[in-house]
């Protein structure tokens, strides 16, 4: 999965990368990042989960694009896309079912029906079944519950594709969670997202998986000074000095995905250490209690998020709890001004 810029980490090098890792195809969730990817060089299989809009059909077809399809109208434009022109390729779609996540997907029970129709579409090759997880990441026994459901209901729409006279290319269903939890008879593909990036699927799985984050988030301090007690330190004076203390100005703000809601609750590593946020996220700003950390100088690194060169890290997880949210939205939350530096 490389859908929104490979969750925030730069899709383009991302890719690269994967595919010289040999992952043979990818996921993205519309029309330009497909088409990007394509013009990037890529050849292998990619899959647009979020389909297309009315009138990008032919781009679709012509740039090799296969299209998740969830209404009939979606599949009746596509083949008749495919047959008025000089394309020379049919439409490869992915059917997507929906067993339970109640976003998208021909509800299960009418997939009988769906493909009567679909087999009157000369123009359509089905290369793929999909559907998607609601409660895969809640390891309880209600959430495990939902899962299974969700599998058998699968399952049956599978049967019925097959009973139709379809042989989709490619079944699946898994997210990183599933992924990593059980085997689901008759998937050969798998959608690993927010685990390739370092991440959990959610707190259940804290203590389960040993990842190392991918990203690293830094910046450093432009500014260092000392407060006397009673200060008050940035926008709706949120931050009162309780003693002297020194403060570093960071140039790293909301406007770069740092959550403002890390408002007197973030923590940086500068020179190993922990240093939290004082007061107000600004937009282009956050300002640090630093008076604990020995030597502390301008121009020193601030890691945000990540590992610094000590082996210390900040997950995503963390912040994601500071700031109310979850690890998925603190990745794709980092803003197209910040830099990406790849190692590779």
């Amino acid at each position: 999965m490389v859908k929104a810029d490979a969750y925030g980490h730069g899709f383009m090098d991302i890719s690269r990368e994967l595919e010289n890792l040999g992952v043979n195809a990818f996921g993205v969730a519309f029309l330009a990042e497909g088409i990007q990817l394509r013009k990037s060089g890529c050849d292998k299989p990619i899959l647009l989960l979020g389909s297309v809009y009315p009138g990008q059909e032919r781009k679709c077809i012509g740039y090799n694009l296969s299209t998740t399809v969830f209404t009939l109208e979606q599949a009746q434009a596509l083949n008749h896309a495919a047959s008025a022109g000089k394309l020379f390729r049919r439409a490869q779609v992915h059917l997507k079912i929906d067993t339970g996540m109640g976003r998208l997907g021909v509800p299960y029970q009418d997939v009988p029906q769906f493909l009567v129709e679909l087999k009157k579409m000369s123009n359509i090759t089905l290369e793929g079944l999909i559907s998607h997880f609601a409660s895969a990441d809640e390891l309880d026994e209600s959430g495990q519950y939902f899962t299974r459901l969700q599998g058998e209901r699968f399952a049956w729409a599978l049967a019925e594709i097959r009973k139709a006279g379809f042989n989709p290319r490619y079944i699946h269903l898994a997210n990183s969670a599933a992924a990593l939890l059980r085997n689901i008879p008759d998937c050969n593909l798998i959608r690993p997202g927010i685990t390739m990036y370092g991440a959990l699927p959610s707190a259940d799985f804290q203590g389960k998986l040993d990842l190392k984050p991918v990203m690293c988030l830094k910046s450093r301090i432009a500014m260092l000074k000392w407060v006397d007690s009673g200060t008050t330190i940035s926008y709706a004076r949120r931050f009162t000095a309780g003693q002297r203390t020194l403060i570093a100005s960071v140039p790293v703000g909301y406007a770069d995905g740092y959550p403002r809601a890390l408002t007197n609750r973030g923590e940086v590593l500068i020179r190993g250490k922990r240093a939290r946020v004082a007061g107000t996220v600004c937009m282009d700003w956050i300002m640090l209690d630093v008076t604990g950390i020995e030597g502390v100088s301008v121009g020193d690194v601030v890691t945000l998020m990540g590992a610094d060169d000590s082996g210390n890290c900040i997950h995503a997880e963390e912040l994601a709890v500071w700031a109310d949210t979850i690890p998925y939205e603190i990745f794709c939350g980092i803003s197209k001004r910040v830099p990406r530096v790849y190692l590779k």
